[in-house]
């Protein structure tokens, strides 16, 4: 990379690596969205949404999200959400306004299928047709419980990642007691899904929720992925 970055998101399509953020916007605009070409093995600058675009709306938010779906980069950052398509070379702005509850944001998303899923940050699992641009976001069904629990629940918890385990949702998390420190333990939920009223609802069915051995105490980070065996 030419930037020296922070905390940058990362992802993976056609065999090249796109790094974005991570460095003062105002000062690296031109090169805020690096790519590497595994196959040159070369580093170049990567055209964002757009010069004006980028400064006016990053530069007040730190806290964005991207994920490869359908082979397209999804860039969602507060009220505003862009797709990068690479065949044409072109971003697109596919959502105007935030469709997710009140002004809630999304602390991880992922695939499973032809359905998105997120959690936002108040603890809500949402699920999108992924095929539908004009997104809009609804409440997976039947996880109350799983959300509401006093000591564990996905509403005060920090969500480490939403995953695809073999077509079941795998959501991972770690909750905060109710002094707000956390308890440094990992939870996990597998969630099957179930589509209903002619896919117009989708409901989550909790299969098992258990804490995740881990080797050590305390951490600062986790970074989830899964494997076929």
């Amino acid at each position: 990379m030419t930037v020296a970055r922070k905390h940058a998101n990362t992802v993976v399509l056609d065999e090249k690596i796109y790094v974005m953020g991570g460095c003062d916007i105002d000062a690296y605009y031109a090169n805020w969205i690096e790519v590497f070409d595994v196959k040159t093995q070369s580093w170049a600058a990567f055209p964002g949404p757009g010069v004006d675009e980028l400064c006016n709306h990053f530069r007040k938010r730190r806290c964005y999200n991207v994920n490869v779906f359908e082979g397209r980069i999804y860039l969602l950052a507060g009220d505003k959400e862009y797709t990068y398509e690479p065949k044409d070379g072109t971003w697109k702005l596919v959502k105007e306004i935030s469709s997710f509850l009140s002004d809630d944001s999304v602390e991880a998303w992922c695939e499973i299928g032809k359905v998105i899923c997120c959690r936002t940050r108040s603890g809500y699992l949402m699920w999108s047709a992924s095929e539908n641009e004009g997104r809009v976001w609804r409440e997976i069904k039947g996880l109350k419980k799983l959300r509401r629990h006093p000591t564990r629940g996905l509403k005060i918890g920090y969500v480490f990642a939403l995953l695809d385990c073999g077509g079941k949702l795998l959501v991972m998390w770690d909750p905060y007691c109710i002094s707000g420190i956390r308890s440094k333990k990992i939870w996990y939920a597998k969630i099957s899904l179930e589509s209903r009223c002619n896919g117009r609802e989708v409901w989550g069915k909790v299969e098992c929720v258990d804490v995740l051995t881990f080797p050590v105490e305390s951490y600062e980070g986790l970074d989830c992925l899964t494997a076929s065996v």
